[in-house]
Protein backbone atom coordinates (compact mmCIF):
# COMPACT_ATOMS: atom_id res chain seq x y z
CA UNK A 1 0.00 0.00 0.00
CA UNK A 2 1.28 3.29 -0.86
CA UNK A 3 1.85 6.06 1.22
CA UNK A 4 -0.27 9.32 0.69
CA UNK A 5 2.94 10.99 2.43
CA UNK A 6 5.30 10.11 0.19
CA UNK A 7 3.14 10.76 -2.95
CA UNK A 8 2.21 14.15 -1.93
CA UNK A 9 5.87 15.06 -1.45
CA UNK A 10 6.62 13.29 -5.06
CA UNK A 11 4.13 15.70 -6.33
CA UNK A 12 5.50 18.53 -4.26
CA UNK A 13 8.47 18.27 -6.24
CA UNK A 14 7.49 17.27 -9.14
CA UNK A 15 5.29 20.39 -9.82
CA UNK A 16 8.24 22.82 -8.17
CA UNK A 17 10.71 21.34 -10.67
CA UNK A 18 8.25 21.69 -13.53
CA UNK A 19 7.96 25.44 -12.29
CA UNK A 20 11.77 25.94 -12.47
CA UNK A 21 11.63 24.39 -15.70
CA UNK A 22 9.05 26.71 -17.26
CA UNK A 23 10.19 29.62 -15.47
CA UNK A 24 14.02 28.95 -17.02
CA UNK A 25 12.21 28.56 -20.51
CA UNK A 26 10.08 31.89 -20.28
CA UNK A 27 13.32 33.72 -19.51
CA UNK A 28 15.45 31.91 -21.98
CA UNK A 29 13.11 31.81 -24.97
CA UNK A 30 9.46 33.83 -24.29
CA UNK A 31 10.88 36.49 -22.45
CA UNK A 32 9.63 39.87 -24.72
CA UNK A 33 11.93 42.27 -23.38
CA UNK A 34 15.04 43.46 -24.64
CA UNK A 35 18.17 42.23 -22.30
CA UNK A 36 22.09 43.83 -22.53
CA UNK A 37 24.59 42.75 -20.38
CA UNK A 38 28.07 44.35 -20.05
CA UNK A 39 30.17 41.87 -18.13
CA UNK A 40 32.53 42.62 -16.03
CA UNK A 41 36.03 40.70 -18.44
CA UNK A 42 39.02 43.39 -16.70
CA UNK A 43 40.46 45.48 -19.00
CA UNK A 44 38.83 44.67 -22.21
CA UNK A 45 35.34 44.39 -23.87
CA UNK A 46 32.23 41.83 -24.00
CA UNK A 47 28.29 42.56 -24.23
CA UNK A 48 25.46 40.26 -24.48
CA UNK A 49 22.33 41.34 -26.31
CA UNK A 50 19.72 39.11 -25.43
CA UNK A 51 16.73 40.02 -27.96
CA UNK A 52 13.55 38.83 -27.19
CA UNK A 53 11.86 35.38 -27.11
CA UNK A 54 15.53 34.66 -27.78
CA UNK A 55 17.71 35.37 -29.95
CA UNK A 56 21.08 36.13 -28.91
CA UNK A 57 24.50 38.77 -29.70
CA UNK A 58 27.94 38.24 -28.18
CA UNK A 59 30.15 41.80 -28.62
CA UNK A 60 33.21 41.38 -28.30
CA UNK A 61 34.69 38.44 -26.03
CA UNK A 62 37.50 39.97 -23.27
CA UNK A 63 41.25 39.35 -23.28
CA UNK A 64 43.88 36.87 -22.35
CA UNK A 65 46.41 34.62 -23.63
CA UNK A 66 47.66 31.35 -23.47
CA UNK A 67 46.91 29.67 -20.28
CA UNK A 68 44.44 32.07 -19.79
CA UNK A 69 41.01 32.93 -21.29
CA UNK A 70 38.46 35.27 -19.84
CA UNK A 71 35.80 34.25 -22.68
CA UNK A 72 36.48 30.53 -20.89
CA UNK A 73 36.62 31.84 -17.25
CA UNK A 74 34.11 34.29 -16.78
CA UNK A 75 31.50 34.93 -20.27
CA UNK A 76 31.29 30.58 -21.21
CA UNK A 77 29.93 30.19 -17.36
CA UNK A 78 27.96 33.25 -17.80
CA UNK A 79 26.25 32.55 -20.68
CA UNK A 80 25.99 28.64 -19.49
CA UNK A 81 24.30 30.34 -16.24
CA UNK A 82 21.47 31.92 -18.60
CA UNK A 83 20.63 28.86 -20.36
CA UNK A 84 23.03 29.88 -23.33
CA UNK A 85 24.20 27.46 -25.69
CA UNK A 86 24.20 28.61 -29.04
CA UNK A 87 24.59 32.52 -29.95
CA UNK A 88 23.18 33.24 -33.19
CA UNK A 89 25.52 36.13 -33.59
CA UNK A 90 28.97 36.99 -32.33
CA UNK A 91 30.16 40.85 -33.45
CA UNK A 92 34.14 41.43 -33.00
CA UNK A 93 34.48 45.05 -33.12
CA UNK A 94 38.01 44.55 -34.10
CA UNK A 95 41.04 42.23 -33.26
CA UNK A 96 42.61 43.85 -30.29
CA UNK A 97 43.67 40.95 -28.06
CA UNK A 98 41.29 42.64 -25.18
CA UNK A 99 38.51 42.19 -27.10
CA UNK A 100 39.24 39.21 -29.46
CA UNK A 101 41.33 36.75 -27.69
CA UNK A 102 37.93 35.55 -25.65
CA UNK A 103 36.08 34.70 -28.65
CA UNK A 104 38.90 31.69 -29.27
CA UNK A 105 37.01 29.67 -26.57
CA UNK A 106 33.27 30.88 -27.16
CA UNK A 107 33.89 29.76 -30.86
CA UNK A 108 35.31 26.39 -29.83
CA UNK A 109 33.29 25.51 -27.14
CA UNK A 110 29.90 26.99 -28.08
CA UNK A 111 27.31 26.56 -31.29
CA UNK A 112 27.65 30.12 -32.74
CA UNK A 113 25.52 30.81 -35.89
CA UNK A 114 27.35 34.09 -37.85
CA UNK A 115 30.33 36.32 -37.04
CA UNK A 116 30.47 39.78 -38.44
CA UNK A 117 33.61 41.71 -39.25
CA UNK A 118 34.75 45.08 -40.85
CA UNK A 119 36.09 44.06 -43.99
CA UNK A 120 38.73 46.96 -44.07
CA UNK A 121 40.81 44.61 -41.17
CA UNK A 122 41.34 42.19 -44.66
CA UNK A 123 44.24 45.06 -45.72
CA UNK A 124 45.48 46.53 -42.50
CA UNK A 125 48.21 44.59 -41.26
CA UNK A 126 46.08 41.50 -40.19
CA UNK A 127 46.93 40.22 -37.22
CA UNK A 128 47.55 36.45 -35.86
CA UNK A 129 44.61 36.29 -33.70
CA UNK A 130 42.56 37.58 -36.21
CA UNK A 131 43.59 34.92 -38.85
CA UNK A 132 43.20 32.24 -35.67
CA UNK A 133 39.49 33.25 -35.06
CA UNK A 134 38.73 33.01 -38.90
CA UNK A 135 40.51 29.73 -38.75
CA UNK A 136 38.17 28.23 -35.89
CA UNK A 137 35.32 29.39 -37.25
CA UNK A 138 35.49 27.86 -40.72
CA UNK A 139 36.26 24.72 -38.90
CA UNK A 140 33.24 25.17 -36.79
CA UNK A 141 31.24 25.90 -39.63
CA UNK A 142 30.26 29.33 -38.57
CA UNK A 143 29.06 32.01 -41.18
CA UNK A 144 31.66 34.99 -41.70
CA UNK A 145 30.21 38.04 -42.72
CA UNK A 146 32.80 40.35 -43.47
CA UNK A 147 30.85 43.98 -44.01
CA UNK A 148 32.03 47.28 -46.29
CA UNK A 149 28.99 49.01 -45.84
CA UNK A 150 25.97 49.07 -42.90
CA UNK A 151 24.10 46.48 -42.92
CA UNK A 152 20.91 45.75 -40.65
CA UNK A 153 19.02 43.19 -38.96
CA UNK A 154 15.81 42.79 -37.50
CA UNK A 155 15.52 40.81 -35.10
CA UNK A 156 11.92 39.85 -32.86
CA UNK A 157 11.32 43.37 -32.90
CA UNK A 158 15.04 44.66 -32.47
CA UNK A 159 16.82 46.65 -35.37
CA UNK A 160 19.97 45.95 -34.99
CA UNK A 161 22.83 47.90 -37.61
CA UNK A 162 26.33 47.00 -37.89
CA UNK A 163 28.73 49.96 -39.38
CA UNK A 164 32.09 49.77 -40.47
CA UNK A 165 33.66 53.36 -39.81
CA UNK A 166 36.97 52.32 -40.42
CA UNK A 167 39.46 53.24 -43.63
CA UNK A 168 42.44 51.14 -44.45
CA UNK A 169 44.91 54.51 -43.65
CA UNK A 170 43.17 54.30 -39.57
CA UNK A 171 45.00 52.93 -36.52
CA UNK A 172 43.51 49.68 -35.70
CA UNK A 173 40.97 51.11 -33.02
CA UNK A 174 39.27 53.51 -35.53
CA UNK A 175 38.92 50.33 -37.97
CA UNK A 176 35.85 49.08 -35.75
CA UNK A 177 32.43 47.55 -36.25
CA UNK A 178 30.14 49.58 -34.75
CA UNK A 179 26.78 48.10 -33.11
CA UNK A 180 23.36 50.07 -33.31
CA UNK A 181 20.52 48.63 -31.32
CA UNK A 182 16.97 50.14 -31.57
CA UNK A 183 13.74 49.00 -29.90
CA UNK A 184 10.77 50.59 -29.32
CA UNK A 185 11.74 54.30 -27.74
CA UNK A 186 15.53 52.92 -26.34
CA UNK A 187 18.95 52.97 -28.92
CA UNK A 188 21.94 51.79 -27.22
CA UNK A 189 25.10 51.98 -29.03
CA UNK A 190 28.50 50.10 -29.07
CA UNK A 191 31.38 51.56 -30.11
CA UNK A 192 34.23 49.54 -29.51
CA UNK A 193 37.79 51.19 -29.22
CA UNK A 194 36.69 54.25 -31.80
CA UNK A 195 38.93 57.46 -31.16
CA UNK A 196 37.89 61.13 -32.22
CA UNK A 197 38.21 60.69 -36.22
CA UNK A 198 35.65 57.93 -35.91
CA UNK A 199 34.05 59.42 -33.78
CA UNK A 200 33.61 62.39 -35.45
CA UNK A 201 32.34 60.27 -38.17
CA UNK A 202 29.98 58.50 -36.67
CA UNK A 203 28.25 61.75 -35.00
CA UNK A 204 28.76 63.34 -38.64
CA UNK A 205 26.79 60.45 -40.77
CA UNK A 206 24.70 58.78 -38.27
CA UNK A 207 23.35 61.21 -35.45
CA UNK A 208 20.78 60.08 -33.13
CA UNK A 209 20.40 60.44 -29.38
CA UNK A 210 21.13 57.31 -27.51
CA UNK A 211 20.13 56.01 -24.79
CA UNK A 212 22.38 53.52 -23.82
CA UNK A 213 26.37 54.22 -25.05
CA UNK A 214 29.25 52.04 -24.22
CA UNK A 215 31.90 54.35 -23.86
CA UNK A 216 34.02 54.22 -26.38
CA UNK A 217 38.32 52.81 -25.84
CA UNK A 218 37.54 52.64 -21.87
CA UNK A 219 37.24 55.94 -20.99
CA UNK A 220 40.55 57.11 -22.90
CA UNK A 221 41.32 60.65 -23.43
CA UNK A 222 41.18 60.14 -27.14
CA UNK A 223 37.70 59.26 -27.15
CA UNK A 224 34.61 60.81 -25.63
CA UNK A 225 34.81 64.04 -27.11
CA UNK A 226 32.49 66.90 -25.92
CA UNK A 227 30.86 66.76 -29.58
CA UNK A 228 30.45 63.17 -29.78
CA UNK A 229 28.63 63.43 -26.44
CA UNK A 230 26.69 66.26 -28.40
CA UNK A 231 25.51 64.52 -30.96
CA UNK A 232 24.20 61.38 -29.16
CA UNK A 233 23.64 62.84 -25.21
CA UNK A 234 23.61 59.45 -23.74
CA UNK A 235 21.43 58.79 -20.67
CA UNK A 236 23.37 56.03 -19.70
CA UNK A 237 26.93 55.32 -20.43
CA UNK A 238 29.18 51.65 -19.27
CA UNK A 239 32.35 51.69 -19.05
CA UNK A 240 34.81 48.34 -19.45
CA UNK A 241 37.40 48.80 -17.68
CA UNK A 242 40.23 46.66 -15.34
CA UNK A 243 40.61 47.64 -11.48
CA UNK A 244 43.87 49.75 -11.04
CA UNK A 245 45.16 49.24 -14.95
CA UNK A 246 47.83 50.08 -15.86
CA UNK A 247 46.43 53.22 -18.35
CA UNK A 248 44.92 55.35 -15.78
CA UNK A 249 41.23 54.30 -17.53
CA UNK A 250 38.84 55.79 -16.94
CA UNK A 251 40.57 59.74 -17.22
CA UNK A 252 39.20 61.80 -14.82
CA UNK A 253 38.73 63.95 -17.71
CA UNK A 254 36.51 61.44 -19.30
CA UNK A 255 34.26 61.11 -16.55
CA UNK A 256 33.95 64.51 -16.30
CA UNK A 257 32.85 65.43 -19.69
CA UNK A 258 30.07 62.53 -19.16
CA UNK A 259 28.84 64.55 -15.96
CA UNK A 260 28.53 67.54 -17.81
CA UNK A 261 26.10 66.14 -20.24
CA UNK A 262 24.34 64.40 -17.28
CA UNK A 263 25.12 61.26 -18.20
CA UNK A 264 24.82 58.26 -14.87
CA UNK A 265 28.37 56.56 -15.97
CA UNK A 266 28.80 52.66 -14.94
CA UNK A 267 31.77 51.05 -14.51
CA UNK A 268 32.96 47.59 -14.40
CA UNK A 269 36.11 47.69 -12.11
CA UNK A 270 33.60 49.07 -9.42
CA UNK A 271 29.94 47.93 -10.28
CA UNK A 272 30.83 44.34 -11.54
CA UNK A 273 28.14 43.32 -14.63
CA UNK A 274 25.83 46.02 -15.50
CA UNK A 275 22.69 44.87 -16.99
CA UNK A 276 19.82 46.78 -18.90
CA UNK A 277 16.36 44.99 -19.44
CA UNK A 278 14.07 47.14 -21.69
CA UNK A 279 10.85 46.58 -22.44
CA UNK A 280 8.72 47.21 -25.47
CA UNK A 281 7.71 50.52 -23.69
CA UNK A 282 10.50 51.79 -23.51
CA UNK A 283 10.76 51.22 -19.68
CA UNK A 284 14.01 50.10 -18.61
CA UNK A 285 15.59 48.19 -15.01
CA UNK A 286 19.04 48.42 -14.35
CA UNK A 287 20.82 46.16 -12.27
CA UNK A 288 24.50 45.80 -11.34
CA UNK A 289 26.42 42.87 -8.93
CA UNK A 290 26.09 45.44 -6.41
CA UNK A 291 22.94 45.55 -6.77
CA UNK A 292 19.48 47.23 -8.85
CA UNK A 293 19.70 50.44 -9.64
CA UNK A 294 16.54 51.79 -10.61
CA UNK A 295 13.93 51.72 -13.17
CA UNK A 296 13.76 54.41 -15.58
CA UNK A 297 12.43 55.62 -19.45
CA UNK A 298 14.06 56.25 -22.67
CA UNK A 299 12.59 59.61 -23.65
Amino acid sequence: MSNPFFSRKGLLIGTLAAFLILRRCYFRYWDPNLIITFFDVGQGDSALIQFPYGKTMLIDGGGGWETFSLGERVLIPELSRLGILRLDHVVLSHPDNDHAFGLLAILKKLEVGELWLSRDLINYKKPKLLTKIEEVSQIRNVTINRLMSPYQLRINGVRARLIPLSTAKRSRNNQALIVDIEFGKCKALFTGDIERESEWDLGHNFPAKVHLLKVPHHGSLTSSTPLFLKSFSPKWAVVSVGLKNQYGHPRSEVLSRYRSFGTQLFRTDFHGAVRFKITPQGNVRCETYLGDCGVSQCE
